[in-house]
């Protein structure tokens, strides 16, 4: 009896490059538009270095002149100031045994199927990681910027659609700039029982967002949550796109499979394991390497207040904003 392998059906460059594009075809946040680019990162990731500085030029701003015919009166030009973005590399590898595989190894084509699986973890896995982003954005706004993008009602509400108009409101008259939702689905619930979700279809007759007030609605359950019980408190998180720069470049060995001859008391054991090297950036703000144990952050260190310093001058700047309320 032949026995199929992992390294028997894998082959690499068609494997690396449809598990890239995939990602991007299959993972929410890239369909809600969320996600903008940017050509500096993609040469950061082929080179070294944790962190890269990315200026971005401000808004033009100040009062037009008033034109004059008087020859002595002249106009001074106003300058142009630059933000001092700082973003970091996420280096980020998982790894599985063929008893988590070996199932899907019957199909019609093993390498799109195994394919497909990491497809759906990486997709699972950039959610995770935008969302811890979001944390830390959320508790350094509360913690150093007088919580001007945040909106707590948790000490008496849930979510209600005057709590999401009044937490869009912090980005005054550039609140047209929001477009997505990411929530708990506990808020989520208690918005549907509400009858205030809707299930729009597109051109094709898909629902690819429930929506809520208009915004696309991407439900995470790794959101932060404070607290348990009845007094628990939710974040909602309000995105605009683009509002987060993602960039991906090459890990020297994207995709590797090993075979251990020994395990299993001498059944031997397959790993296939995938790694990425990627960059998602908040636009206005700065990362600092200093809070972090290794060479690349954990989801846990990227949701730290310490791990983010806003250097957009204007909220508006940010278009980005936080609901905190109660699970009903």
């Amino acid at each position: 009896m032949t026995v199929t392998r992992i390294s028997d059906v894998i082959v690499p460059a068609v494997f690396t490059d449809y598990v890239l594009r995939m990602t991007a075809e299959k993972a929410r946040i890239f369909q809600a538009g969320v996600l903008g680019s940017d050509p500096r990162i993609a040469s950061f990731l082929a080179g070294g270095g944790q962190t890269v500085n990315m200026p971005m030029w401000n808004d033009l701003s100040g009062a037009s002149n008033v034109s004059s015919d008087d020859p002595a009166v002249l106009a001074v030009p106003a300058k142009t100031t630059a933000l001092a973005d700082i973003a970091v590399r996420l280096s980020r590898n998982k790894g599985w045994s063929s008893a988590d595989l070996v199932a899907d190894l019957a199909g019609d084509d093993p390498q799109v199927v195994i394919a497909n699986r990491v497809v759906d973890y990486w997709s699972r896995e950039f959610e995770s990681i935008l969302v811890a982003i979001l944390t830390g954005i959320t508790v350094d706004n509360i913690a150093n910027n007088s919580s001007d993008m945040v909106n707590d009602v948790s000490a008496t509400l849930g979510a209600t659609a005057a709590g999401i108009i009044d937490t869009v409101q912090t980005m005054g008259d550039a609140s047209d700039s929001l477009a997505t939702i990411i929530m708990h689905s506990k808020v989520y619930a208690a918005l549907a029982k509400q009858n205030l979700i809707d299930f729009i279809p597109d051109s094709e007759g898909r629902v690819r967002f429930p929506t809520y007030l208009g915004y696309d609605v991407i439900r995470d359950d790794s959101v932060r949550v404070t607290g348990s019980g009845g007094t628990a408190k939710y974040d909602t998180y309000l995105l605009g796109p683009g509002s987060i720069i993602f960039g991906e470049g090459s890990a020297k060995v994207p995709v590797e499979t090993f075979r251990y001859p020994s395990q299993g008391n001498g059944g031997g054991v397959e790993e296939l394991w995938s790694r990425r090297e990627l960059v998602f950036h908040p636009k206005g703000f700065r990362f600092d390497v200093a809070g972090m144990a290794g060479l690349s952050p954990t989801n846990a260190e990227l949701a730290l207040a310490a791990a983010w310093t806003r250097v957009a001058p204007e909220r508006k700047q940010v278009n980005m904003a936080t609901l905190i309320s109660l699970g009903t």
